[in-house]
């Protein structure tokens, strides 16, 4: 019917010249009006507890049992809140006729004793002649106070979007203006409703006259005065919270100035242009397919309204978007009449599409975890869960190219594939679950891992990953979920010892509360000085004197006790405490060594986090220029990881910190995941050699990879450091090999800082 572009192009223009005239004549304002109800509570803010107010309910009323009450009741209550504290009142109540001589006395010395602190309501009103009618306090009152205007206006849909902010004619502004002092308040102040009125104080009135109110609901507060009893009918409809009385919209509009949130309004015309172009687009650009115009339409709804959102809660920016909704619905409609005869097809291929994709991994076609639990359901079989992890495929991405870890994840769920014809699902991007039965145990896991790892050849390159594993425990009476949730808390585990993986044990609940409670103490030891620094001697190989020192972070909790840096130092790189924490030791150990004349070398160790999340130059030239440390006896330890991927910021960063004069040193070399092939370029003057190479020099292969590691710190000109030295045999084997600097425990203990590095060993 619409398969003609002109005509289809008719149709379409029709229908927006259409909507536009609708919107002219406010056909879409009770739309718009309920969305932004929708987007008022989505948003939703708390009052800021400054503005209160006092209410003349029912219950003041009856307790009273006249109205208009006497003047000289409103004087009490004025001075009953005054004396409580209050930092300014202002009465949405009408004093613009006179009462009897004596009670307007009462109330005018009233408003004197406040000094200036109390408003009296002026409102405009139009007489049954149309003219324009101001009623404003009796003179009386206004030598001692100020008319606030207390009209409201902007009403949409029947309800309250706006009050005058102020009215230069009349030299008048309003309750929430005279409560903003200092703040622009404009002549139409468009109230944000995401301020949660539900949860602005009120104070019956007669609680206030009879003294039983908490004063500390009243101190330093502003208050609002007037009613909210039906019978006195100052009651006005407003948009999310419905009827409510009228001082509680001027408390809306005192909290909307008092937090920013002046609402400017748009209107429709955004949208409208937002239209135009939708329309233009669907005409000119290449026709797509029904399914694709629906998506496209419904997400450029969605992206209308993530920016509406956004622009609300951050520039308070408030745009009508239901001319737009109901154009794009509009738009779909012709597409509909245009598209009816393959519309069915479409929909099922994408319904099929959709039901592959809820079940299963779209990259591998692994299931989901939700299916992959509903299968092992299904087969009615006793089954362990085993999460498979593959791991250093970050670093392995930053080297090689992500599209080629792509491929090694769907090459690994091949493997499994041709593993088991149990269940397989993807979990998370590098985890894998596999149900084994519930027989396996962790030992006949170990050999079918090293299977799981061999090299995977992509593109003319082979990449090796480690697989680390978390197994849960027997499934008898339980659901598939709960086993794999078992298998998730263990390779957590797993993860946070660095092991190559684990099964489930009930104890590792409490670990993990363990592990909370560090994390929360944690992160408020440096203010309850529980923190200590322990520095471990460096030794020169071929003088046997200390040289430097390698500053170690101790806890001792008041809450936990001793907490090693084993279990401490990781949660804080999770955490991101190490930011902290990295510059308390740079700063302290500097402040230590100038306070004791230490004349050695100081190394300090530097997190990959801290070159993340802090700008490590800044904090090395504050540490050097607060402490008066030397520059040039400085070394900075950074591991080998944070340099694997050679990212140009942290690169630069080292650079940075050798023309300060300071050092760098490659801490734990050889235990991490990086390429040689840029290590004679990186800005680094030392390589330490981790303990674990210590250890393995009583072979031939670890003799021989110790041997290699020097040789090749020796000739890029690296002068090497040996970590982790308990022997004299050990001392000999990298003195011999000419290593420069050694330190462990044949040396010394960490432990307080020496007066002078010249100290000969006793070893």
């Amino acid at each position: 019917m619409l398969q003609n572009p002109v005509s289809r192009a008719l149709a379409s223009t029709g229908l927006l010249v259409l909507f536009l005239a609708l919107a002219f004549l406010g056909a879409w304002i009770p739309a718009d009006a309920k969305l932004w109800e929708l987007r008022f509570g989505a948003a939703n803010r708390l009052p800021s507890g400054e503005v209160i107010f006092v209410d003349i309910d029912s219950a003041s009323l009856a307790e009273v049992g006249i109205w208009p009450w006497p003047r000289s009741l409103h004087a009490r209550l004025l001075d009953q809140l005054m004396a409580m504290g209050a930092y300014e009142v202002a009465f949405d109540i009408d004093f613009s006729t006179t009462s009897s001589p004596t009670e307007d006395a009462a109330f005018a010395a009233s408003l004197e004793r406040a000094g200036g602190y109390a408003y009296l309501a002026a409102f405009r009103q139009v007489s049954a002649a149309g003219v324009e009618v101001w009623s404003r306090p009796l003179a009386l009152f206004a030598q001692f106070t100020q008319a606030a205007l207390v009209n409201v206006d902007g009403l949409e849909a029947g309800m309250v979007w706006s009050l005058p902010g102020q009215n230069a004619s009349q030299d008048l502004k309003s309750i929430a203006a005279h409560f903003s002092f200092g703040k622009t308040v404009p002549e139409s102040l468009h109230i944000d409703y995401s301020i949660d009125l539900t949860r602005v104080v009120r104070v019956p009135a007669s609680a206030v006259l009879d003294g039983s109110v908490d004063p500390r609901l009243i101190v330093n507060r502003q208050v609002v005065i007037g009613a909210s009893a039906i019978e006195l009918h100052d009651l006005l409809l407003v948009p999310r919270f419905g009827v409510v009385p009228g001082p509680i919209v001027h408390i809306a509009a005192a909290e909307t100035v008092r937090q920013d949130r002046a609402l400017v309004d748009l209107g429709f015309w955004p949208a409208a242009g937002l239209a135009v172009l939708f329309v233009s687009g669907s005409l000119l650009l290449p026709r797509l397919n029904l399914g694709w115009a629906v998506g496209v339409s419904v997400a450029a709804s969605i992206a209308l309204e993530a920016v509406t959102g956004t622009l609300f809660a951050r520039h308070a920016l408030q745009i009508d978007t239901s001319l737009f909704h109901a154009l794009v619905a509009g738009i779909l409609v012709i597409r509909l009449l245009e598209d009816r005869a393959v519309r069915r097809q479409q929909l099922r291929q994408y319904h099929q599409r959709l039901e592959y994709l809820a079940h299963h991994d779209e990259q591998t076609g692994a299931l989901s975890p939700s299916a992959w639990c509903a299968e092992v359901t299904k087969t009615g079989m006793q089954m362990k869960a085993l999460l498979l992890r593959l791991e250093q495929v970050e670093a392995t991405g930053a080297s090689l190219g992500f599209a080629v870890t792509d491929q090694v994840v769907s090459l690994f769920y091949r493997r499994l594939l041709a593993a088991t014809d149990l269940p397989i699902g993807r979990i998370e991007s590098y985890v894998f679950a596999i149900a084994v039965p519930e027989t396996v145990v962790e030992d006949q896991l170990r050999g079918h891992l090293s299977q799981l790892e061999a090299p995977f050849d992509v593109g003319g390159h082979l990449v090796v990953l480690p697989v680390r594993y978390g197994l849960s425990g027997a499934r008898a009476g339980r659901t598939a979920e709960a086993t794999l949730q078992d298998a998730r808390t263990a390779l957590a585990m797993a993860v946070g010892r660095d092991l190559d993986g684990c099964a489930y044990q009930p104890a590792f609940d409490a670990e993990m509360q363990h592990r909370r409670a560090l994390d929360i103490a944690l992160r408020s030891a440096i203010e309850k000085e529980e923190l200590d620094i322990a520095f471990q001697l460096q030794v020169d190989t071929r003088t046997r004197q200390t040289t430097g020192a390698e500053a170690l972070l101790r806890w001792n909790s008041a809450e936990l006790g001793r907490v090693s840096p084993a279990d401490f130092i990781p949660l804080a790189e999770d955490n991101g405490t190490i930011i902290r924490l990295g510059n308390w030791v740079l700063h302290e150990s500097c402040r230590r060594a100038m306070a004791i004349g230490w004349d050695g070398r100081l190394s300090v160790n530097v997190a990959p986090a801290q070159f993340e999340g802090s700008d490590i130059v800044a904090m090395v030239q504050s540490a050097l220029v607060e402490t008066g440390f030397p520059a040039h006896m400085l070394d900075i330890e950074v591991t080998e990881s944070s340099i694997a991927g050679g990212e140009g910021s942290i690169i630069d960063a080292l650079a940075a910190l050798r023309e300060l004069g300071v050092s760098i040193a490659i801490d734990d070399f050889g235990t991490g995941h990086s390429s040689l092939s840029h290590l004679a370029s990186l800005p680094v003057d030392k390589l330490k050699i981790d303990m674990s190479f210590v250890r393995q020099i009583t072979t031939a292969r670890g003799a021989q990879m110790a041997t290699t590691i020097t040789e090749l710190g020796t000739k890029l000109g690296l002068s090497i450091v040996v970590e982790g030295v308990e022997s004299e045999a050990e001392f000999a084997f990298f003195a011999d090999l000419g290593c420069d600097t050694v330190q462990g425990y044949l040396f010394s203990r960490p432990g307080p800082l020496p007066a002078s590095s010249i100290v000969q060993s006793a070893a």
